[in-house]
């Protein structure tokens, strides 16, 4: 849990829980998944920062 993460695992991490991949505007990854609102991951050099993987991994551990 906890630090800076390849956006490549996290990508790997939504995408078996549910969500897919819908577009890309800049930095920013946007997911979504039916029932739930648009998530927005800011990606830079390929590292996402920590709040957002806490984020993720919360998302992923409530399915």
């Amino acid at each position: 849990m906890g630090g800076e993460k390849r956006f490549s695992d996290l990508q790997r991490m939504l995408e078996q829980a549910g969500w897919r991949l819908v577009r890309v505007r800049g930095s920013h990854h946007c997911f979504t998944k039916p029932g739930e609102t648009l998530l927005s991951i800011p990606v830079h050099q390929g590292k996402v920062k920590p709040y957002y993987v806490r984020q993720v991994e919360k998302i992923c551990q409530g399915d």
